[in-house]
């Protein structure tokens, strides 16, 4: 099964959350992909929400979230106490 690897946007605010989320649904229904955040410069709730749904979607399937994140990233995920998305995206 071939891995279809999902770029954020340089601004992950509510507008790309909602631009992203077409990609990441089919993405997620055909069951393997992959988060590239190496190029965020900001992180906002609406995009870890995405993620954060689309992790336990797929945790359900029995597959895992894997997410590659910028220091800015890193660093909002863990003030939102949210760092877990980036262990190995396993739920």
């Amino acid at each position: 099964m071939a891995i279809h690897t999902l770029t954020l946007p340089s601004r992950c605010d509510r507008q790309a959350a909602e631009a992203l989320l077409p990609d990441l649904r089919s993405a997620v229904a055909a069951g393997a992909v992959a988060i590239d955040g190496s190029d965020v410069m900001h992180f906002g709730q609406a995009m870890l929400q995405l993620l954060l749904s689309a992790r336990k979607t797929l945790a359900a399937q029995g597959l895992s979230l894997p997410v590659t994140a910028s220091p800015a990233m890193q660093a909002a995920l863990a003030t939102a106490d949210a760092d877990h998305v980036l262990d190995d995206g396993n739920a």
